[in-house]
């Protein structure tokens, strides 16, 4: 009996973190629908006249490319979004297009669970996306975060 509890004991310890990392990536989904997919999604496809800020998956990419790991590409996104500055911006371009994200009431902590889902990568891509991102940066740049 004793062997059953510390096994089960085990196991709690072991898939739990693992367990709450699923919820976070999934309630970030939800999350990013709620807030961000509006002026972020895929609707619009790359028609530039068609959208008020550039596709999530853009900024992924972007993003990525200087953060590589979860950890630092999370707390950048959620610096980013708490604070939206021209002058440390990694996507200049978009912000002549589009100008600076306004800012967005959401608590850091789902702020969080949104860019932990962008990161994980199982995001939108506009039709075009491909296309556009090879001309803007050339096929060298499309492995980079995709």
């Amino acid at each position: 009996m004793k062997i059953i509890q510390s096994f089960l004991l085990l196991s709690f310890i072991f898939t739990s973190p693992l367990a709450q990392a699923n919820n976070d990536v999934a309630e970030g989904g939800q999350l990013y629908k709620t807030y961000c997919s509006s002026c972020h999604g895929a609707n619009g496809g790359m028609d530039m006249s068609k959208r008020v800020a550039p596709p999530i998956i853009a900024v992924r990419m972007h993003y990525i490319g200087s953060y590589p790991d979860e950890m630092s590409f999370v707390a950048a996104v959620t610096d980013w979004v708490e604070q939206p500055d021209a002058s440390n911006s990694l996507m200049r371009g978009a912000i002549r297009k589009f100008n600076i994200m306004p800012p967005v009431s959401v608590a850091r902590e789902d702020v969080q669970k949104i860019a932990t889902y962008i990161y994980q990568g199982n995001i939108d891509k506009p039709t075009g996306f491909d296309k556009h991102f090879e001309e803007m940066h050339g096929k060298r740049g499309m492995n980079q975060g995709m």
